[in-house]
């Protein structure tokens, strides 16, 4: 059986590293200081982007992967943003839209630097932070159970998930190659419904099977967590930068 994204084969053992509730609980911190606080400028921007690039090179992760990771944000960011300066307008007046637009770009780029930036703490958390590890830390911090197996069943079921619909995509191009237009569409929309009844069914076949394996409403943890110094002084590090960011504005 496939083992979840971040688990270690049988038999290695996994280097102790910064305990996951310490990293969510970082993150977290941060992220509300980011939200909370004033608009930042470049340079503030720019201190906070070195200070998550360190954090993560310091825990072996990919800084690079990161930055990429938090640029999906944008496109929804950015469709939000763009409404933004729209606010300040009266009711039935569109015409200073564009005085608005003038004065309420630096609020646009703003909303932007905040959407990119919450989105690359929880990329970063999520590229130094095993999926075993993460799922532990959130249950230790009193995340409801059916989110967390909901969480996991996700991660553990996207692959199978995207072969299905790339097995369909190829079913498409070798039987209707030359399908366009309105009947393809239709075609898409039945092929939905189909994975969608698929999907469903697949779920209670598994749920059956873990019915029928003792599954009582929890998954079973690995191994306990345990709360080190060098953890309480990684909170402490993410205390301070993000009562700094909050303090300074």
């Amino acid at each position: 059986m496939p083992r979840l994204p971040g688990t270690q084969p049988p038999g290695q053992a996994m280097a102790p590293g910064i305990d996951s509730r310490a990293k969510i609980l970082a993150a977290l911190v941060l992220i509300a200081a980011i939200v909370l606080t004033a608009p930042m400028d470049l340079a503030e921007f720019l201190v906070v982007i070195i200070f998550i690039g360190a954090v993560v090179a310091l825990l072996d992760g990919s800084v690079i992967a990161a930055l990429r990771r938090g640029l999906l944000v944008l496109p929804f960011a950015g469709a939000i943003a763009l409404f933004a300066p729209l606010a300040s307008l009266e009711a039935g007046s569109w015409a200073g839209v564009a005085a608005a637009y003038a004065r309420g770009w630096p609020l646009i780029l703003a909303l932007l630097a905040k959407a990119y930036l919450s989105v690359l703490i929880a990329g970063a958390l999520a590229a130094t932070t095993p999926v075993p590890e993460l799922l532990r830390g959130m249950q230790a911090l009193g995340v409801p159970d059916i989110f967390l197996t909901l969480f996991t069943f996700l991660l553990r079921y996207r692959d199978l998930f995207r072969a299905q619909v790339a097995a369909l995509h190829d079913a498409i191009a070798s039987r209707a190659p030359r399908l366009r237009g309105w009947r393809r569409l239709m075609l898409y929309g039945s092929l939905g419904g189909n994975l969608l009844i698929r999907a469903y069914e697949r779920g209670e076949q598994v749920y059956d099977a873990m019915l029928a394996r003792g599954y009582a409403g929890t998954l079973p943890a690995a191994t306990p967590l345990c709360w080190r110094a060098a953890d309480s002084g990684f909170l402490a590090i993410g205390l301070v930068f993000a009562c700094s960011l909050v303090l300074y504005h």
